[in-house]
């Protein structure tokens, strides 16, 4: 009786360990894959961003956002819905970044 009780406690302590390893493994899974997602957008934009303000809102340009190439400079923006203004009329905010691309212009 004595050793089926043993038995029983090593087996659940062996399983109970087992299961918190894979829930582990399993919960650092998506932040894994947004850190790698981070790390590979950084990759494509592998071309330093020229501006430092955001020519639409004014707002600091985030590097994760999607760049926009525009008369051989990497122009860069606060957000996505900044690249759609701009692209509907790209010499309006280009003629807003300063020539060092550090201020905006109004």
């Amino acid at each position: 009786m004595r050793t089926k009780i043993f038995v029983l406690i090593i087996t659940f302590f062996i399983v109970t360990s087992f299961n918190e390893q894979v829930f582990c493994q399993e919960k650092s899974k998506p932040v894994q894959q947004k850190q790698n997602k981070i790390e590979s957008n950084t990759k494509k934009q592998s071309k330093k961003i020229w501006n430092s303000l955001c020519p639409v809102m004014g707002d600091p340009v985030d590097p994760s956002v999607k760049t926009v190439e525009y008369k051989g400079k990497v122009i860069g923006f606060c957000c996505k819905s900044c690249i759609k203004k701009f692209q509907k009329d790209q010499e309006k905010y280009f003629k807003r970044i300063s020539p060092d691309g550090k201020s905006l212009i109004n």
